[in-house]
């Protein structure tokens, strides 16, 4: 097996020193004084040789890797589809590669907080975007620990982190005000979890717009997303309810379509029996049967510009605005209609196999 050549073997070959040829490679050669005659010969005998840079050299010499780690609640979200998580991985993607980053996916469990904050500081990237819960443990570390960080999708109240999110109490509003125009008054909301920031945001802007017109609250009618059978099921005893509701917000797109195709299945049809908003606008949702009304944020635009907020701070350069908060807006679709006069009758879910 060939050895690898070194930077040794160039300045031999070049007859220069090592300094000189790491400055020539390293694109500092006129800043150095370095003569375009020697320069070019360097680059000429490098290339002869076939010399590629060792990339952990460098990134001691340099102390940076260009590399950015995205961090998610879980490394699972990245072992299973998802369109949420694919238009963020495409905005990502796309900064990444137009600044010439690479990226390392955080999917590895740690024991604990520390530990983890630990690994993701231990040198191999930059800096991370990361979409965790309020006051997550990992997340305050990084904090401590100074690794450059801006959350995407989420926002805290430490204002030193930068941040890119969109409005979620707005589309919350966005979302109910939709259908109680159309004249629901009964209206349930499917949750994410209780300590996602975007979700507590949503179900506020929810319950803003109930008491805005003068419509009661029923806490039964607000459930946190669990698993499959479970929100099935839920939904079904709420519609067999004796306050049955005639519409659902639903937190997300990929949660409402899964919902939607399961209800189908059960004899539900929606928008005739439930109405149904969701939130992201993807492009699931345009294809979807029916097509699903649903708040639209920029996905795949929040997350490249969320990248590229990070990438500057990883420069140094400065960032003028730290806290980027988008306004949603509602694209109405098939999903949702006024309700029937009359009482929706009671569904029985079948044994699931």
């Amino acid at each position: 097996m060939n050895r690898r050549i070194t930077i040794e073997d160039v300045a031999r070959s070049a007859g220069v020193s090592k300094v000189t040829v790491s400055y020539v490679l390293n694109g500092q050669s006129s800043k150095m004084g370095i003569s375009s005659l020697t320069a070019e010969r360097i680059r000429t005998v490098a290339s002869t040789l076939g010399y590629r840079a060792n990339a952990i050299a460098k990134s001691l010499s340099t102390r940076r890797t260009d590399t950015l780690a995205v961090l998610f609640q879980s490394g699972a979200y990245f072992s299973y589809w998802s369109g949420f998580t694919s238009e963020v991985m495409r905005g990502v993607s796309e900064a990444c590669y137009q600044e010439g980053f690479d990226l390392m996916l955080h999917t590895k469990p740690a024991a604990n907080p520390i530990d983890e904050a630990a690994a993701l500081d231990d040198g191999r990237v930059d800096g991370a975007l990361i979409l965790r819960d309020e006051d997550d443990a990992t997340f305050l570390h990084l904090v401590e620990r100074r690794l450059p960080i801006v959350q995407f999708f989420t926002h805290s109240d430490q204002l030193e982190v930068p941040s890119v999110d969109c409005n979620n109490f707005l589309g919350g509003k966005l979302a109910t005000e939709h259908l109680i125009a159309l004249g629901h008054t009964r209206i349930a909301m499917f949750s994410g979890g209780q300590r996602s920031v975007s979700s507590k945001e949503r179900v506020a802007g929810y319950r803003q717009s109930l008491a805005d017109a003068n419509l009661t609250w029923n806490p039964d009618h607000l459930y946190f997303v669990s698993d499959r059978d479970k929100d099935l099921d839920t939904i079904l005893r709420l519609l067999d309810s004796e306050d049955a509701p005639t519409a659902l917000f639903v937190w997300s797109d990929d949660s409402a379509l899964t919902l939607i195709r399961d209800l189908r299945r059960e004899g539900i049809r929606v928008p005739e029996d439930l109405s149904v908003v969701g939130f992201d606008s993807l492009a699931a949702a345009e294809m979807a049967e029916p097509p699903l009304s649903s708040v639209r944020q920029p996905v795949r635009e929040m997350a490249s510009e969320a990248t590229r907020m990070l990438i500057q701070l990883v420069r140094g350069t400065n960032i003028p605005v730290r806290q980027v908060l988008l306004d949603p807006v509602l694209d109405i679709r098939s999903s949702t209609c006024s309700p029937k006069s009359a009482k929706i009758p009671a569904f029985r879910s079948p044994k699931r196999i």
